[in-house]
């Protein structure tokens, strides 16, 4: 394996990991200190409610916050 097949395979390598690890945690309403505080969460990471935090679909995140 010549310099270059090794720098790559070692950014391979680093890219695998951080792909991972860069996925972000589901969220549930219980992890925020506020209802604004999960909205501005739900906002940022739309489109779709992938965290669920929209229960009844109205746009609202963590109504019982």
């Amino acid at each position: 394996m010549n310099i270059i097949q090794a720098v790559l395979a070692s950014t391979l390598l680093l890219l695998s990991f951080t792909g991972s690890s860069m996925a972000q945690a589901d969220r549930d309403c219980s992890d925020f200190r506020s209802q604004r505080e999960a909205q501005e969460f739900y906002e940022r990471n739309g489109p779709g409610d992938p965290h669920r935090l929209d229960r009844d679909k109205d746009g609202i995140a963590c109504e019982r916050n």
